[in-house]
């Protein structure tokens, strides 16, 4: 929404520069304009292909309900079942793991999907995760079935161990998951004054040195963490400040408060942490 927004702001700005057609700031209204109308049919286009997978995904878990009803069904029948029964149940199992196979797969590309997507993309992110829980939640009941069907017959019981191999495997998975994006989204930044910095090793530099940051050797240590899903603004408690570490230009600015402090504001997350994950900023 924030693009389409910023999208309206510099087609209006285009329309008010109709007089001046040919000065140098209608030409880059018109290739700012250019640029925001690709970079939003890019991420519609990526959003359709997702819920399009979403789709899919959420089918197969209907047509795996569908299936443990009958299995459910027979578990609780009295007597021996049926050679036909037997089959149908031997078939339902597999059919429902092939389908959780498949769900697995498209769950995986999904989750990568999100990590990295824009802000529009990032509103699916509740579907998402209800899905991921969907699978957890199939295989945990699929386990559960068999282990009842195990009493009544061999053959099942050889079925259950690739369900509690699924299942093992996607809370496996889970967890790597849930680890990468943890680390897709840390990010690491200090302020100080210039002595504090080179005390830290951060900064190097002195009298007729020119200064320059010491990236292989700094005290990682002195570092705050922060998820930078969470964190756009950083109070820097000081009226001058001066960055040190490398972030696209257009990416941040420097806020001064009511009572005259700075507070470095990032206005851009993705591309502001592109280049380092490390934001080192000096205070006076």
């Amino acid at each position: 929404m924030k693009r389409i927004g910023i999208l309206f702001i510099v087609m209006g700005l285009i329309v008010s520069c109709t007089n001046v057609k040919e000065s140098k700031e209608f030409k880059e209204l018109q290739a700012q304009r250019d640029s925001l109308l690709m970079r939003s049919a890019g991420s519609e286009s990526e959003a359709m292909e997702m819920m399009a997978v979403i789709s899919e995904v959420e089918a197969n878990f209907a047509q795996i309900r569908e299936a443990e009803k009958y299995i459910s069904t027979q578990s609780v029948q009295s007597g021996e079942m049926s050679q036909d029964t037997k089959d149908r149940v031997s078939e339902n199992f597999k059919m429902i793991n092939e389908i959780l196979q498949r769900n697995k797969q498209q769950l995986a590309e999904l989750n990568k999907k999100q990590s990295g997507s824009s802000n529009e993309i990032v509103s699916l992110k509740n579907t998402i995760s209800r899905l991921n829980n969907e699978m957890k939640e199939s295989t945990s009941r699929l386990a559960e079935l068999q282990t009842e069907l195990a009493q009544k017959d061999e053959q099942i019981v050889r079925l259950s161990q690739d369900v509690t191999a699924l299942a093992t495997e996607a809370e496996q998975q889970s967890v790597t998951i849930q680890e990468q994006d943890r680390m897709l989204n840390t990010a690491y930044y200090v302020f100080g004054t210039a002595s504090e910095l080179k005390d830290q090793k951060i900064l190097s530099g002195g009298f007729l040195q020119q200064t320059r940051v010491l990236q292989d050797t700094f005290n990682k240590d002195y570092f705050l963490q922060i998820d930078v899903r969470d964190v756009t603004d950083i109070p820097l408690y000081v009226p001058k400040a001066k960055l040190w570490s490398t972030h696209p230009e257009g990416t941040y600015e420097l806020v001064k408060g009511d009572d005259g402090n700075l507070v470095f504001h990032i206005t851009d997350t993705q591309r502001f942490w592109s280049l380092t994950k490390y934001l080192i900023v000096e205070v006076q």
